[in-house]
């Protein structure tokens, strides 16, 4: 039902938009280094426990 690469695609778009969010914001005072970072890490872990999870119901 669920493919590994969805898992991917997944995790890469997430860390993609905070990465996107980090550089569009500017630099200076009012930038948010904190959601920025919060954003990649995000995709990163949701990325690595997908394929966990589906490694460990034998789906992969």
């Amino acid at each position: 039902m669920f493919a590994w690469r969805n898992a991917i695609f997944a995790g890469i778009a997430v860390t993609v938009v905070g990465v996107a969010y980090w550089l569009l914001q500017g630099h200076g005072e009012t930038m948010d280094r904190t959601g920025a970072t919060m954003l990649i890490s995000l995709g990163a872990a949701m990325a690595f426990v997908f394929i966990i999870l589906l490694r460990g119901t034998r789906e992969l």
